[in-house]
């Protein structure tokens, strides 16, 4: 009988324990991530926690020459103020190694994907860039 009285006072130890673990392991942990490879070029709108789409949300200067990815990362970007259309002046383009443009001056959004030609983001001209994905 003794034995059955030790169990029982054992129990709620055991469920505290049990508990506090599981908390543990439900408790967000501070990344050691990267930064998005911005490079020093825009600043970030949200903070993440690898700078990939989802994270770091980039904001670039309207009027610039960006590597892909090693200044802006792969996305989404669309002008600020999220125009209807493309503004007066405002020219970008997608440049491949040889500086022929890939994609060009096709409206107020603009997709940084991972193909080869891509090397380079340029725009002149225009309102900030906002990358939403």
């Amino acid at each position: 009988m003794p034995r059955t009285r030790f169990a029982l006072r054992t129990v709620p130890l055991v469920a505290a324990a049990l508990l506090a673990l599981a908390l543990a392991a439900c408790t967000p942990m501070d990344s050691a991530g990267g930064g998005g490879g911005d490079a020093g070029v825009g600043d970030t709108s949200s903070e993440g926690t690898d700078g990939s789409t989802g994270g770091e949300l980039m904001v670039l200067p309207g009027t610039g020459t960006y590597a892909i990815p090693a200044d802006i990362p792969y996305g989404g970007y669309q002008l600020h103020g999220e125009p209807a259309e493309q503004p007066a002046g405002c020219t970008w383009a997608i440049l491949d190694a040889d500086g022929a443009a890939s994609f060009e001056d096709q409206g107020a959004y603009v997709f940084i994907t991972d193909i080869p030609e891509a090397v380079t983001f340029e725009t002149s001209g225009c309102p900030d860039w906002e990358q939403f994905e």
